[in-house]
């Protein structure tokens, strides 16, 4: 039996939808960052120059919480709209992400440049602390990555948040791991090749990232919301 395709339902239709949303999800992403960026690509990797780049990370969560709402809307709806979508993200959840992102950037800050400290130091001392500051930088980093993907699909307070997202890190530690191994593949090939490659590796990361916290979404929608 013959059945008539509509027009917008072939895979190449879809997948060339996916591309193009992906392409300007991280275009977008690029430009709301662009001061980081141009930081990153032209100043010297100095100690001095970490103030700035301190600032410069400031829009950045707000561009997260945008990039993830766009991803959560990709996947669910099957479509979106990119333009409008990344800007209305942007603009809804621009307070509730700067409160969760500025005191974690600033921890990062300080953890870098303690850590920074004791890795000029020469003593057995200093080598243990440099280990526990870059353990706890990557603790915090992992916690701010599911406090977004919470923060996206639900209204908790943001000490309730900051409780989900630590305590998510070991309740499920498959998620942790696999976001762990997502972001040191991606940073072990832009090793490899060019810092520049970081501009399109973006909205694969954070894609990977958001697929990968699909359970950790559903754990919480279970056991610490209301049913209606």
């Amino acid at each position: 039996m013959n059945t008539k395709r509509v027009y917008g339902e072939g895979i190449v239709f879809t997948l060339g939808n996916h591309i193009y949303w992906l392409f300007m999800l991280n275009l977008y992403f690029v430009l709301t960052n662009v001061v980081f960026l141009l930081f990153f690509m032209t100043l010297e990797r100095d100690f001095s120059n970490i103030p700035l780049y301190f600032l410069a990370l400031i829009p950045t969560g707000p561009s997260i919480s945008a990039l993830f709402y766009c991803l959560d809307k990709m996947l669910k709806d099957k479509d979106l709209s990119p333009t409008k979508d990344f800007f209305t993200g942007y603009k809804k959840n621009f307070k509730d992400s700067m409160k969760l992102w500025i005191p974690s950037l600033v921890l990062l800050f300080v953890f870098f440049v303690d850590l920074q400290y004791f890795i000029v130091s020469e003593s057995s001392f200093s080598t243990v602390l440099s280990i526990f500051f870059l353990l706890a930088s990557g603790l915090i980093s992992l916690m701010v990555l599911n406090a977004f993907i919470i923060n996206l699909n639900f209204a908790f307070r943001l000490r309730d948040l900051y409780r989900l997202s630590a305590y998510y890190i070991i309740r499920k530690l498959k998620i942790t791991l696999g976001n762990i191994g997502i972001i040191f593949i991606s940073l072990f090939i832009i090793s490899l090749t060019n810092n520049f490659l970081i501009l399109f590796f973006a909205i694969l990361i954070f894609y990977l990232i958001l697929l990968n916290s699909k359970d950790l979404v559903e754990d919480v929608q279970t056991n610490f919301t209301k049913s209606e």
